[in-house]
């Protein structure tokens, strides 16, 4: 499979998905720390149990956007990210 091809520097959302709406917003602050970004309500599950919000930032390198994907997924606060 072909990997799609991505010029840097460029704008990029995460989908980071969560129970505690407040626990994943500093979530995102300890990782970003002053980075400039947008992080916005995004959906709720059908139950009411997960929410997610959307993050909207500039990344400069592959390894830079892996690298926030990587410290998003590992944070406790958060469940999951697309």
């Amino acid at each position: 499979m072909n990997r799609p091809e991505i010029d840097y520097p460029c704008e990029w959302e995460y989908r980071i998905i969560g129970s505690d709406e407040e626990n994943m917003r500093r979530a995102v602050v300890e990782i970003i720390k002053a980075k400039q970004h947008t992080l916005s309500f995004s959906n709720i599950s059908k139950a009411g149990k997960y929410i997610s919000l959307a993050l909207e930032t500039i990344v400069v390198t592959e390894e830079e956007r892996n690298g926030i994907y990587v410290s998003l997924r590992k944070h406790r606060a958060i469940k999951s990210v697309i």
